[in-house]
């Protein structure tokens, strides 16, 4: 917790500028707007603007005299310088006379009236009387760093001035240059190093000669008619920090490029501070067990991601072999789903066929009942007939039986005559008329109107035929037996009354029979019931079969689809399997490739000589500090100073 509660010392020290710089970090760039781009008139003035407030706010570190400097170089198009100016702004809380230190030539008040007077070491003394003096003054010695600026149209070198009014490919080199070194204590040990300046470059380009501008370390500002392009260097800050061996591009130049038209060359504005990097918290760089930690979680972070990238590298040509045996087996599946498909579309149609036979099975039971009905109502009624007291055919054979009976005893008193009495007449109708109802039983009604013909015309036209055919029986017996004795006709008709018992006896036992069938018509006519309804439970299921395999079949052919799509997609994905392959490979590469050559050569650099950075970023903020003033600045007095170069335009 303490450790975090530090902020990471280190990230916010070394590494903070190493990574901040290698990528151009400029966040105090925000104050900077497009609504700051002026007309032409004010271009130069902008861009002092932009530079300035790309460095920041000069702050006033003491509550002594400060001394706040500003070099004001001109040079030509190139960069050489043509002269410098040096103002000097003594901001002053005491009273009375002001001393201050200064190599400066033609020194004048730019600002009130007070005056001056030289001293013998070069200094000079101000009338203060509590007042901030503003002077200025020339200076001849040679700027701590320069800038050169170059040219190349279409890859060629050019001049500012040749390149006027051309158009084509244009590529700006701005490089840095550090010449303020001095030699410095390293944990006892002398070491060259530079003053950490920063330098900033604004360039404003109009957007109607320049198109398609870039920058590689700085920013861009657009409006609709110009664009300011800030570069960024820190020159000598690589070797500074002694990363000449490692992969971290610190900016000493800038290159702008652009597609230019009929193109005009404007004036450059570079500041310069040597202040800038005490902004970054460096002075605070004292502890890094925190990041000395954190060197070693990267490290076996890098290892663990590089064993990672070989076992994804190692699973993915796993993936890849098997690839195969998944389209192989895509493709059986998509046969089966095809095979499947047929046999449900073979499904739909036999249900369809099963539901029709269903129905035809159902009908068929309505009817078979229908019929088992009518039949059971047949032997109803003929078990009825059998039992009719009056009409009966029992009754009519047992008349039969008994008439046959009375005949004989008669037969025994006398003789017989060939001629019928009418009582006998008489008694041969009601036998016939007993027969031919006891036929007329068995004959539904419906089968009456079938024929033609009612039940009453029926039997009366049977017992018709009966009557003869029983005359002449008994005619012919009688005629037969006119010359034998009364004993012997007798015995014919004893014989003739024992079959009329017997057909007595046969039809009770026909009548038994016909109820026995009555009965069992009537438990099938009960289960006719059952059937019916078993038959349309039937029928309803073979037409819940029907509407499933149908709707089944409807589902089969997205199935089809679904596998043919699933199939196309298993061979595109063995290609992008491969690809995975081959790019899980090109991984595991890169990631051995930056573990040796990134993360062990950072760890190599921070843990191999980490209180070496340490010393050596304390040394370079020390340079950076002491550096107060370019014209000259008197013991004890505390200030700050930046350079504005400003290259004149191409004519």
């Amino acid at each position: 917790m303490m450790r975090k509660s530090r902020k990471n010392k280190i990230m916010a020290g070394s590494m903070a500028l190493v990574m901040a710089v290698s990528m151009a970090g400029v966040s105090c760039w925000h104050n900077m707007s497009a609504a700051e781009v002026k007309a032409a008139n004010e271009d130069v003035e902008t861009l002092k603007k932009a530079a300035s407030e790309a460095l920041g706010d000069t702050d006033t570190k003491t509550d002594g005299v400060y001394k706040d400097e500003t070099v004001y170089v001109k040079a030509d198009a190139a960069g050489k310088v043509t002269d410098t100016t040096v103002s000097e702004w003594l901001k002053n809380p005491g009273s009375g006379a002001l001393e201050d230190a200064t190599g400066l030539k033609d020194i004048k008040n730019v600002k009130g009236d007070k005056t001056f007077t030289g001293k013998e070491n070069g200094g000079v003394t101000w009338d203060a009387k509590g007042n901030d003096i503003y002077y200025q003054g020339r200076a001849e010695e040679s700027l701590p760093v320069d800038i050169t600026i170059t040219y190349k149209l279409d890859g060629k070198k050019i001049s500012a001035k040749k390149l006027e009014g051309k158009s084509g490919k244009l590529e700006i080199h701005i490089d840095y240059k550090n010449h303020s070194r001095q030699t410095v204590k390293v944990d006892g040990k002398d070491v060259e190093m530079y003053t950490p300046f920063t330098m900033v470059t604004a360039l404003l380009l109009p957007t109607d000669q320049y198109k398609n501008v870039t920058v590689d370390s700085g920013k861009i500002v657009s409006d609709a008619d110009k664009d300011i392009v800030l570069g960024l260097g820190f020159p000598g800050l690589t070797e500074n920090l002694n990363l000449q061996d490692v992969e971290v591009e610190i900016p000493e130049s800038v290159t702008i490029t652009a597609d230019v038209k009929k193109v005009s060359v404007g004036t450059t504005i570079t500041v310069v501070s040597a202040d800038l990097l005490d902004k970054f918290g460096l002075n605070d760089v004292n502890d890094f067990d925190s990041f000395s930690d954190s060197i070693d979680e990267l490290s076996d972070a890098a290892s663990q991601l590089k064993d990672g990238s070989r076992t994804l590298a190692y699973g993915v040509n796993t993936l890849n072999s098997k690839t195969g045996d998944l389209k192989s087996g895509v493709n059986e599946l998509a046969d089966g789903v095809n095979a499947y498909a047929g046999g449900v579309s073979q499904l739909a149609q036999g249900s369809s066929e099963v539901a029709a036979g269903a129905q035809k099975l159902k009908d068929g039971a309505t009817q078979a009942q229908q019929g088992i009905h009518d039949a059971k109502t047949g032997a109803d009624a003929l078990v009825a007939g059998y039992d009719n007291q009056s009409t009966g055919a029992v009754m009519a054979a047992n008349a039969l039986s008994s008439n046959l009976s009375a005949l004989s005893q008669k037969l025994g008193s006398g003789s017989v005559s060939v001629q019928l009495t009418d009582a006998q007449k008489a008694e041969i109708s009601a036998a016939a008329n007993a027969m031919a109802q006891a036929a007329a039983q068995n004959i539904t009604d419906d089968m009456f109107t079938t024929m033609g013909t009612t039940r009453d015309a029926y039997i009366q036209s049977l017992a018709g035929a009966f009557v003869p055919a029983l005359t002449e029986k008994i005619t012919a017996v009688a005629q037969n037996a006119a010359s034998t004795t009364s004993s012997a006709i007798k015995g014919s008709v004893d014989q003739l009354a024992g079959v009329a018992q017997k057909l007595a006896g046969g039809v009770g036992e026909l009548r038994n029979g016909t109820a026995s069938l009555q009965a069992g018509l009537g438990r099938l006519s009960d289960g006719s019931t059952g059937l019916v309804n078993g038959t349309a439970d039937l029928y309803d299921g073979a037409a819940a079969l029907q509407q499933g395999a149908a709707a089944l079949n409807e589902k089969s052919s997205l199935l089809i689809t679904g596998t043919s799509k699933l199939k196309d997609g298993s061979s595109q994905m063995g290609t992008g399997v491969s690809q995975l392959a081959d790019g899980a490979g090109t991984l595991a590469d890169g990631m051995s490739e930056f573990k040796a050559d990134g993360i062990d050569k950072l760890t190599e650099v921070f843990k191999g000589d980490i209180e070496g950075v340490t010393s050596r970023i304390n040394a370079m903020m020390t340079l950076g500090q002491n550096y107060r003033s370019f014209g000259g600045i008197q013991d004890g007095m505390d200030g700050s100073t930046k350079f504005i170069i400003e290259t004149e335009a191409a004519e």
